[in-house]
């Protein structure tokens, strides 16, 4: 199927399309990579040091496709209607619509915060950088930010330079998933 318009409108296609949670790469737009979502789930869960009694967010939740492996107190934000209710339908787990550069929660309301491919849908630098103040602000602790593309294949995609990371106090690695390692990368700030 094909989708078009902005990345809001595409992505609320997506949620649309009739399937099941075993669609669920579709959904989240993992249907041409060759990563794992329960091992790229496990990586963010080990490298923030995730616990049950966590309070965790993730900016762009999608479908769930991370969400379902996460076992804390997690909540996800999505700016698609239909991909937060497929969230909640798919594997019952709290999810809220919202912009990224807006997140309805009060300061320090959550431990970690993470997100996974989901700032190259962003329209520019400046949406990015009210996205990483809203983070840092709900935020107590670790922030994961993986996927960040240096290049791509769609033009629409925004990219990034490791420096505005490191720049706003990430530390910054390789990129997890092949073949894309080297032109992505991941954005890290633990203990905050």
């Amino acid at each position: 199927m094909e989708y078009s318009g902005t990345w809001k409108e595409i992505w609320t296609q997506k949620g649309a399309m009739e399937g099941t949670k075993e669609d669920i790469r579709i959904y989240d737009g993992w249907e041409k990579s060759t990563a794992d979502m329960e091992e790229t789930a496990a990586k963010i869960i080990k490298l923030l040091d995730i616990k049950s009694t966590d309070r965790v967010l993730e900016v762009g939740c999608g479908a769930g496709g991370l969400a379902q492996y996460m076992k804390c107190q997690y909540v996800g934000i999505d700016f698609s209607e239909t991909l937060v209710k497929r969230c909640m339908e798919f594997f019952q787990k709290s999810a809220v619509l919202s912009e990224a550069n807006d997140i309805p929660f009060k300061d320090q309301y959550f431990d970690k915060c993470f997100s996974w491919g989901c700032f190259l849908y962003f329209p520019d630098w400046e949406y990015t950088t009210q996205v990483i103040r809203e983070i840092k602000r709900v935020t107590k602790q670790g922030i994961f930010i993986g996927e960040l593309p240096k290049e791509s294949h769609d033009s629409k995609h925004q990219l990034y330079r490791e420096e505005q990371f490191q720049d706003l106090e990430f530390k910054t690695e390789k990129g997890w998933s092949e073949p894309y390692c080297d032109i992505r990368f991941n954005a890290i700030m633990l203990n905050k």
